[in-house]
């Protein structure tokens, strides 16, 4: 019975272990109504902006 025990302990031992992904680590897990909890957004550089609105440009254009 005792060995039972043990096993059991420690098979839902590695279980929870396993289960903590690194992905899944330090995620939001309360988050507030209407209120963006994320890292910041990176700044575009000059040319990512002319870039895209050239872009936009042209598909006005269609």
């Amino acid at each position: 019975m005792k060995k039972l025990v043990i096993f059991t302990l420690s098979a839902l031992l590695v279980l929870g272990m396993s289960a903590c992904r690194k992905e899944e680590q330090n995620r939001i897990t309360l988050y507030q109504k209407g209120t963006y909890l994320g890292k910041a957004d990176t700044a575009l550089s000059a040319d990512a902006v002319r870039n895209l609105e050239n872009h936009t440009r042209q598909q006005a254009a269609w």
